[in-house]
């Protein structure tokens, strides 16, 4: 089988076709900056006050969240809007609790298969962009023309 791709897509169509297909993603106000053909993508999430756990840091689900779209970002970069791709695996190590503030996640294609994508994630806070605050593998499922 072949892979199937689609339509290409700037950050900003792909911000708001993402926020249409998973309309959390717009609840939490994630926003596509960079889409690459090289299957690497950059996601920002600003600062809400609802993100925050007990003890001041950003809540996991929410890291989690923003990693996962990064990822589909960078397979949308990559092959175009496919939005029949899908997360199939998310492993997420945090590494030291992010401040109260916006995050970025960079997502780098580690290898692009006929049948997945696998992903590594670096997050961090907007004021350090240099120190990861989470890192995170994943893969996704490609979309198979019929």
């Amino acid at each position: 089988m072949e892979i199937e791709t689609g339509e290409r897509i700037d950050a900003a169509e792909f911000t708001r076709r993402m926020h249409a297909l998973v309309p959390l993603s717009g609840t939490l106000g994630i926003v596509a900056t960079a889409l690459g053909a090289d299957g690497g993508a950059e996601v920002r999430l600003p600062y809400d006050p609802a993100f925050v756990r007990p003890g001041g840091s950003i809540s996991g689900p929410t890291l989690m969240a923003l990693v996962d779209v990064a990822m589909f970002a960078g397979v949308a970069g990559k092959l175009g809007w496919t939005p029949m791709a899908m997360t199939a695996n998310l492993n997420t190590t945090f590494l030291k609790p992010p401040k109260p503030e916006g995050l970025i996640a960079k997502a780098e294609c580690l290898r692009f298969g006929r049948r997945l994508a696998f992903y590594a994630v670096t997050v961090a806070s907007e004021s350090d962009p240099a120190t990861p605050v989470a890192h995170a593998t994943g893969s996704y499922a490609l979309p198979q023309v019929r």
